[in-house]
């Protein structure tokens, strides 16, 4: 890997990490479904000329229309509600940190389907479960705000439904490129919420929230997905997921100047889930590995 293969991993990390003070930020002033419908729309924009100039939709779109259907619904339109409504009630620090569970949740649904699971996968689950539990019992459990456990078991789900969307996307469409199979999440997701908006219309946001969700949209979601396919090419699937560990990381920095200093439970628990991820899914070296995750070859949403 080059330096700038590096530079390049570490921003993607740093714009993904960026997606929840972001969202934490504009919600303040939108409603939830104002903002997904936003972040899918402006994505869709940016992804699907590429998905079209690389003939990706119309090769694949007619024959795995309902699958693609299916794969928008598990993988993308539920889970980002989910994370969404979460985020109201969680720092950003905090769904960083829970939203980074999504490797060792691919690996246990993997698990059940395939009967079979390598004891340090095993290891690694109960660890990254403990630095989970962890956060429940301190940092939510214990905070002021009422809504706080609701969130946190909110998120978890989110990214539950990320990774299982993911494992989906692997069985049923597998000759399908990621960059259709997001574009296609996408277009979808904004078409299927988009008339709720029409018929309830919100007052207009302050000029900042505006901005802040221009770039959540683009930026933050559309952007990241195309850096993160241009980085597959540069040094390969397995490398370029290396940015899902260093998302939740940077989430907790991005949180330190907006006033909320991550807890040592925080910071034990982000350990954990790290440590334990790696442990179940392998540190990429380079090489495919039996039970890696792939779940950010197919979503933009380490959010």
């Amino acid at each position: 890997m080059t330096c700038r293969d590096a530079a390049l991993l570490i921003t993607l990390g740093a714009l993904w990490g960026a997606v929840f003070p972001l969202a934490s930020f504009v919600l303040q002033e939108l409603p939830v479904l104002v903002v997904v419908v936003a972040r899918t729309a402006l994505a869709a924009a940016m992804l699907l000329p590429l998905a079209i100039r690389t003939a990706a939709l119309r090769t694949h779109l007619g024959r795995y229309r309902g699958r693609l259907f299916t794969a928008t619904l598990i993988q993308l339109t539920v889970p980002i509600i989910l994370l969404t409504i979460g985020q109201q009630y969680v720092s950003a620090g905090l769904a960083g940190i829970l939203l980074g569970t999504q490797p060792m949740w691919a690996l246990a649904f993997t698990a059940t389907v395939e009967r079979r699971l390598p004891s340090s996968a095993v290891a690694g689950i109960g660890i990254g479960a403990a630095g989970t539990v962890l956060l429940f019992l301190q940092d939510l459990g214990t905070s002021h705000s009422p809504h706080a456990l609701l969130g946190g078991v909110l998120l978890v789900l989110s990214a539950a439904g990320y990774a299982g969307g993911a494992l989906y996307i692997q069985r049923a469409l597998p000759g399908v490129p990621p960059v259709a199979v997001a574009a296609t999440a996408m277009t979808l997701t904004t078409l299927l919420l988009a008339p709720w908006l029409i018929a309830n219309p919100v007052p207009m946001p302050g000029t900042a929230a505006v901005v802040w969700l221009v770039v959540l949209g683009t930026v933050a979601t559309g952007g990241t997905l195309v850096l993160f396919y241009a980085l597959i090419r540069r040094i390969g699937t397995v490398r370029a997921n290396v940015a899902a560990y260093l998302a939740p990381c940077f989430a907790l920095l991005y949180d330190m100047p907006l006033g909320t200093n991550p807890t040592m439970t925080a910071l034990g628990g982000l350990c954990l889930i790290l440590f334990g991820s790696v442990m179940a899914t392998g540190f990429p070296t380079g090489r495919d590995r039996p039970f890696r995750s792939n779940q950010a070859e197919t979503t933009g949403t380490v959010d």
